[in-house]
């Protein structure tokens, strides 16, 4: 059967070139062979009656006429591709569309009449403008058209739009061009200025006015609702939308013989870029308006009218496929008979399932019910639900109604409407069940479990969906919903406990009007090639960044992202294996919700999210093959993929985690163009940053990408960003500031990163310029010396301020000299030392968020203080310092200091007073003074508040505030009994952030890409061709059909001639694009195979001014004929 529809559908291809409409008389029952709707050809830059949805894990074709799942060139293959991007083609449906029926009372017979779409289109594109009058089918520009969009088309990446395009121009992936890209985004941006709302097309009204204006911003972006007007409907990421009606008599009867009606057909579909079940799915909802012919009263009403959802639903190969309705979930499907299927098989997939789900049908009157119409809810009226699902198969028992004509045809699709069977046509037969009863609902089992009803006797299915009846007068306009979708699990019947799982979640959003949690936005993905390694990075577009690691929605937020390899450009992530995963570091790892398990063919709680807190990172390199479990090879393509997924914290959350749609990227290893060279390598720090200003910060440049260095001048500059956060007063407006820094390129005088916040040195930051410029933030601590001690520094003594012969190597770089553990300046009245209790700093503790980022200090002097001993006796008395805060790197500015308090403890010497019998210290065994802990006066006290309160015998306590440091100790070194003499000043130093006054620079200059024209001269010695020899076929070609060899290492521009050993030409290729590889389809310049045997191959590079010569030996498989 599929070998004559394969000879069929070639002469209806030849027919398709030279017709506009297409209304083919096929009879005869056993040999009767499918042929598709309408007059769809392939794709063109200038076709706009035929289009897909196919934003998600689908795609579908769909038409102007309002037919859908056609294939535009005819043949056996179907037009409901799942899953996308694979070679050869999986498909899931041959064609499906409307189908309404009903006894029209309008004085015409006669009176039952059917009409929609099924194999022929009972409906032309264009509305009705009045009765019996519909617009001109043959107007290309506004009325044969069905118009698409897309809310991301002037954002979404080009390599996103790769299979979007090839999808449209029935090409490969690897054949699209930049400019097909380009098409397929002027299209979007057309059909956007274009969206014909003023045909019934739904939009969202930003205005409220009714009328359409959509508005772009300066970058050619459209301005989105709720700020303007935006064509869409229900949330949709994809929207497509046509209107058709059956004022073409030669359609209608063309299809089963009816006469027309006059029905105008108003068809929205959507889509959802989503990974989840949502993205298995395309909506689809039917409008349907009884305008009238140019004879119908006004009176006229039609009676027992039914709508039908018709499928000829082919699973791949069509001749051995089951069906099966779940009349619980309002589902008809199709599964595979057998294990394997001979689309599916090929690409390494087990058969997947496919089907339709009636979510409403026509609303009828019901007081005690609520419906949903135009999703919104409206009380008084109740959606029928599924009356019939019934099936028939091509060449057994019952078979398609007859059609192009007679019109018995009719009255077998009346009887199939009814839930009869098709023939005879009087009386009506009803169907029988594998059982033997009567039923309208066929093969209702459950095949996973092998239970009920269930098909048997696999062959070429039609299937049935119908609500009804109802009734429609002249101006009623009925609405139905259905969802087409697909599933793929293990075997041919976990894929149908897939696709149930599936369809619950579309019943969900539908019943919930699609008002649902989202995914986070697509990663930006991007990919480079080098030798046997692939970098992937999604890290250099900080707007899209920002919207991804931002997200917080309906109690989703952002968690981390996921990293997967897949074995096609089109396959799903439980296709792919997940070679790594990027999480924030919280308390979320491991996130479990209810999800199938494809093994057990159940839906159980099981881990979906597989976080370690290992931090967000942006790139990923790769040098091994998963699936091959082998290094990369160069010159074969690899596909990647990266998506990002949330976390609900809610406990009563269903829905823990949603993972958004990957961002897929096809990348092919390979050695470096011709003449081409990088000069740093992946992982490299380049040298040469240089920092003015006072920060302990530090600032390091990471090569990301080789290729993207740019040879330019940078810096990293600090400000201070004050945002509003509550405007609710605006005489009072409350501001949030925080600290950002941004990375210049001064060659270019471009702002390359701005607002970045991340100073902690982790791998999260984001690329720019090839590059992860590192800014790391100063460590919440002391300053420290080069040997790694706490920067505690004599910068005076009696003498005065310390002079620079007096500084040791430690102190130098504070110009002071070292005195933690270290004696201080010789020559002079005393030697100490600074120590703690413990033989390291262990023991001197201090508040970060007091000390940093000051500097402190202890200024020996006659006055002295008043000291507390607070952790002794309680009592206060004269201790010979003074303390205080110098500010930030502030010395020679007294404006911004101010004194502290000294808080005391003695261990057991003399009570109240600064001696040296605290005690040995930790270190060195020497006596100390009594423990200094610094105090911070209380907020609105100073110092001297303090000292008069102690003084006075009042409460001082209130005047004291947080703890700056403590546990420090002065040593006695000469042990003479006395403290540091007056004039002694010890400075203590902590971090200092990067601020306004802090700059770093940095040059790539020497380390961008070169071309060079005379290393490429001496590159086409590696010009090489695989794999050489040909055996019969290699693993990257896909299927029978699609053979090739590859030339690798050729320039831009080339010539390629091939030749016989005799020295006839067999083919001339020429080359010109950017990629170094040129695939050679081993056929000759009339389109025949090339024979087995050695050729000679000769590359003529005119802009380099020479050429080379290879040898190429193909060996050719045994050749059988497929098709007979």
């Amino acid at each position: 059967m599929q070998n004559f529809k394969k000879i069929a559908s070639i002469v209806l291809s030849l027919l398709l070139l030279s017709m506009s409409t297409s209304v083919l008389a096929e009879e005869g029952a056993a040999a009767l062979a499918k042929s598709r709707a309408g007059t769809a050809i392939a794709q063109s830059e200038n076709t706009v009656n035929q289009t897909l949805v196919n934003i998600g894990a689908v795609a579908m074709w769909a038409y102007a006429a309002g037919n859908c799942s056609a294939y535009p060139l005819g043949g056996s293959t179907g037009g409901m591709y799942f899953p996308r991007g694979n070679s050869p083609l999986t498909w899931v449906m041959f064609t499906d569309g409307i189908i309404w029926g009903g006894i029209v009372n309008d004085g015409i017979e006669p009176a039952v009449r059917v009409g929609g779409q099924a194999f022929s289109n009972g409906t032309v594109p264009g509305a009705i403008l009045s009765k019996g009058v519909a617009e001109d089918r043959n107007d290309d520009q506004n009325v044969n058209r069905i118009w698409r969009i897309r809310r991301d088309f002037a954002t979404v990446k080009d390599a996103e739009l790769v299979l979007d395009a090839a999808e449209n121009f029935i090409i490969q992936s690897t054949e699209v061009t930049t400019g097909q890209i380009q098409t397929i985004r002027d299209r979007y941006r057309q059909d956007w200025i274009d969206w014909p709302t003023h045909k019934g097309a739904p939009f969202y009204d930003a205005e409220g006015d009714g009328e359409y204006n959509p508005q772009f911003n300066e970058n050619g972006e459209p301005i989105l609702y709720p700020e303007a007007d935006e064509p869409g409907y229900a949330n949709g990421d994809q929207v497509a939308w046509s209107v058709s009606n059956d004022l073409n008599e030669t359609a209608t009867i063309g299809l089963y013989g009816s006469v027309p009606i006059g029905m105008e057909q108003q068809l929205t579909m959507w889509a959802y870029r989503r990974s989840d079940a949502l993205g298995n799915v395309v909506f689809k909802q039917f409008r349907v308006i009884y305008k009238g012919r140019a004879d119908t009263p006004a009176n006229a009403t039609i009676d027992s009218m039914f709508f039908c959802q018709w499928a000829d639903p082919d699973l791949g190969a069509g001749g051995d496929d089951f069906v099966g309705c779940d009349t619980t979930l309002d589902l008809g499907y199709v599964y595979n008979a057998t294990a394997t299927d001979a689309q599916f098989a090929p690409n390494g997939l087990a058969p997947a399932a496919s089907g339709f789900d009636f979510f409403a049908g026509p609303a009828v009157p019901d007081a005690n019910s609520t419906a949903i119409i135009g999703l919104k809810q409206v009380p008084g009226y109740k959606n029928l639900p599924m009356s019939t699902f019934a099936f028939f198969a091509s060449g057994q028992t019952d078979q398609d109604p007859d059609r192009a004509g007679p019109y018995q045809g009719t009255l077998q699709f009346w009887n199939l409407l009814r839930g009869y069977r098709p023939r005879p046509e009087s009386p009506p037969t009803p169907w029988v069940n594998n059982e033997g009863n009567v039923t309208r609902f066929r093969v209702a089992g459950d095949p996973v479990a092998g239970t009920g009803d269930i098909d048997s006797n696999q062959g070429d299915r039609r299937m049935l969906q119908v609500a009804g009846p109802f009734t429609m007068a002249v101006g009623d306009t009925a609405e139905m919903v259905v969802a087409a979708l697909a599933a793929l699990g293990s075997d041919r019947l976990s894929s149908v406990a897939v696709l149930k799982f599936f369809d619950k979640t579309a019943q969900d959003a539908f019943d919930n009007l699609f008002e649902l949690p989202s995914p986070p936005p697509t990663p930006p993905l991007a990919a480079t090639s080098f030798s046997n390694e692939v970098l992937l990075e999604w890290g250099s577009n900080p707007t899209l960044v920002a919207a991804v690691e931002n997200f917080a929605k309906k109690g989703h937020v952002f968690q981390g992202y996921n990293v997967y390899q897949l074995p096609s450009s089109g396959a799903t992530k439980e296709q792919g294996v997940r070679l790594a995963t990027y999480d924030l570091i919280d308390e979320t790892t491991v996130i479990s919700q209810e999800a199938f398990d494809a093994n057990s063919g159940q839906v159980l709680f099981l881990p979906v999210q597989f976080g370690g807190n290992t931090g967000l990172r942006h790139t990923l390199r790769i040098t091994n093959d998963s699936f091959r479990e082998a290094p990369l090879a160069n010159g074969t393509p690899y596909y990647f993929g990266v998506s990002a997924y949330s976390y609900n914290s809610d406990p009563e959350a269903v829905l823990k985690t949603l993972e958004s749609t990957m961002a897929v990227v096809v990348v092919v290893p390979q050695s470096a163009k011709p003449g081409e060279r990088t000069h740093t390598a992946m992982g490299d720090t380049l040298p040469g940053v240089t920092h003015t200003g006072v920060s302990n910060g530090e600032v390091q440049v990471i090569v990301v990408d080789p290729t993207q260095i740019t040879g330019h001048n940078y810096t990293v500059t600090f400000r201070i960003d004050t945002t509003a956060v509550d405007l609710s007063d605006p005489e009072h407006p409350v501001y949030e500031t925080q600290d950002v820094w941004d990375l210049t390129d001064v060659t270019a005088g471009q702002v390359k990163l701005s607002g970045q916040t991340n100073q902690t040195g982790d791998e999260s930051y984001l690329i720019a310029d090839g590059m992860m410029v590192k800014v790391f933030g100063a460590p919440q601590d002391w300053q420290r010396m080069a040997n790694g001690d706490p920067a505690i520094i004599e910068v005076a003594n009696e003498n005065g301020p310390l002079a620079e012969a007096d500084w040791d190597v430690n102190g130098t770089p504070f110009m002071g000299n070292n005195v933690w553990h270290s004696l201080n300046a010789a020559g002079y009245a005393d030697r100490y030392f600074v120590s703690t209790t413990s033989a390291d700093e262990s023991d001197m503790r201090f508040t970060a968020s007091i000390l940093v980022p000051f500097d402190w200090e202890i200024r020996f002097t006659e006055g002295g203080s008043v000291g507390y001993w607070g952790y002794s006796s309680g009592n206060t008395g004269f201790v010979p310092f003074e303390l205080w805060n110098v500010g930030m790197a502030t010395f020679d500015d007294a404006s911004d200091d101010y004194r502290c308090i000294p808080w005391m403890y003695e261990a057991g010497g003399t009570a109240d007073a600064y001696t040296p019998d605290h005690g040995e210290d930790g270190a060195f065994g020497y006596p100390a003074f009594d423990r200094i802990y610094w105090r911070v006066p209380a907020e609105g006290s100073t110092y001297e508040d303090f000292a008069a309160a102690a003084n006075a015998g009042e409460d001082f306590t209130v005047h004291i505030g947080g703890e700056v440091l403590g546990r420090l100790l002065i040593c006695d070194f000469d042990e003479n009994g006395q403290p540091p003499v007056p004039g002694t000043v010890i400075r203590i130093h902590s971090t200092k952030p990067n601020t306004p006054t802090d700059k770093f620079a940095f040059s790539t200059a020497g380390f961008e890409p070169t071309t060079n024209v005379t290393q490429a001269q001496s590159d086409i010695e590696k010009i090489n061709v695989f794999p050489n020899p040909y055996y019969g076929m290699h693993r990257n070609e896909k299927d029978y059909f699609d053979r090739y060899v590859t030339f690798s290492h050729l320039p831009e521009r080339a010539v390629l001639r091939i030749f016989t050993l005799s020295g006839t030409l067999v083919r001339t290729i020429e080359k010109d694009s950017p990629s170094q590889f040129l695939q050679w389809d081993m056929l000759n310049e009339d389109g025949l195979p090339a024979a087995s045997g050695v050729y000679f191959v000769h590359v003529q590079m005119d802009d380099l001014g020479v050429s080379k010569k290879l040898k190429l030996a193909i060996i050719r498989e045994q050749q059988y004929l497929r098709r007979y």
